[in-house]
């Protein structure tokens, strides 16, 4: 069953930047197997912040590698940004 978290990123890669996560899985890399460049990281970071509330760097959006750490990683943000308002 997919989370928000998961919906949200599958429409920023595939509609911001345009990935092909049609035969994509969690462990599928962001750059040899998706090819995103640095342009898309950038994109994907003001992405991410305007549609999930999470702010990332850009240098943290790099050192992901996978889908599935992408998705750990602003899970992760999203519960240190939930901790610190409770």
């Amino acid at each position: 069953m997919s989370d928000q978290v998961e919906i949200t990123l599958s429409e920023i890669l595939t509609e911001d930047l345009d990935l092909p996560l049609d035969q994509a899985s969690a462990s599928s890399r962001l750059v040899e197997d998706l090819g995103l460049d640095s342009v898309g990281f950038a994109i994907g970071v003001v992405s991410i912040e305007e549609r999930l509330g999470v702010r990332l760097s850009e240098r943290e959006m790099l050192e992901t590698s996978t889908v599935g750490e992408l998705m750990d990683l602003v899970r992760s943000r999203q519960a240190d940004t939930a901790g610190q308002t409770a």
